[in-house]
């Protein structure tokens, strides 16, 4: 076991807190249609910073592909296709950002993505839905996914208004795309390696409780209180983000 953690060059108490934070953030995705990038991102920054984005947008993929299968009849990407487009060049404007940006202002974009994710879903701000605003969607998504995993909050500004099932649905079929684009990406861009397939394995158990825990207790639970508390966390963690980056 220490070999293994040897390997991974990380601490077992760093690995069990990764492990911990993982577990939230596929808890909230599971229950609510996105945020496993929303909350696990400023927390994996402070603890792991190798963790982001690229063993947050494996994870992403993976939850996504797991939510896909109970929504899949809401699916319907073709009205949203302008923000896959849009989704090209702002892959490879993160891309760039990821390679050129010091860590400082990476983890200070983050945290600002992170809390846009918050007002976003406190807000529900509403744009008219065309090819342009899709468009810019997915430009912002390219470059919030490639730099943090978080793709999703420009897209829910124009799901607001559909039923839940169909933004739950459509939000995983748009990442399990993207999420596919953004790997090609970044590994183009020379930033994957087997290190983070090696640490995902480790921790891909995590995420599968969350996600497992999340089909047997949210329905159960008070979906504003959900809301509430995962929200409170986003916002507490980017805030801590900020003040480190400081």
């Amino acid at each position: 076991m220490l070999d293994v953690f040897a390997w991974l060059d990380m601490t077992p108490r760093l690995w069990l807190g990764a492990a911990a934070v993982l577990t939230v953030g596929a808890f909230v995705q599971r229950a609510t249609g996105f945020g496993l990038a929303v909350v696990s991102a400023p927390l994996l920054l402070m603890l792991e910073p190798r963790l982001v984005p690229v063993v947050l947008v494996l994870f992403g993929l993976t939850v996504s592909l797991m939510m896909v299968r109970y929504y899949r009849h809401e699916v319907s990407l073709g009205p949203i296709s302008m923000a896959l487009v849009g989704r090209l060049p702002g892959n490879v404007l993160g891309a760039w950002l990821l390679l050129a940006a010091p860590m400082v202002i990476l983890e200070k974009l983050i945290a600002a993505i992170v809390l846009f994710a918050v007002l976003v879903t406190l807000f529900r701000f509403r744009l008219p839905v065309n090819r342009k605003t899709l468009f810019g969607a997915g430009v912002l998504s390219g470059v919030f996914g490639t730099v943090a995993s978080i793709s999703g909050p420009p897209m829910v500004i124009l799901m607001h208004g559909l039923p839940p099932d169909r933004v739950r649905g459509n939000l995983a079929a748009f990442f399990i795309l993207t999420s596919i684009l953004t790997l090609f990406t970044l590994a183009v861009a020379g930033q994957i390696g087997i290190w983070h397939f090696g640490i995902a394995a480790t921790l891909l158990p995590a995420v599968l409780l969350g996600n497992g825990l999340a089909n047997r207790v949210a329905p159960k639970l008070n979906r504003r209180w959900l809301q509430i508390i995962s929200l409170t966390l986003c916002t507490g963690s980017a805030l801590s983000l900020l003040l480190q980056a400081g």
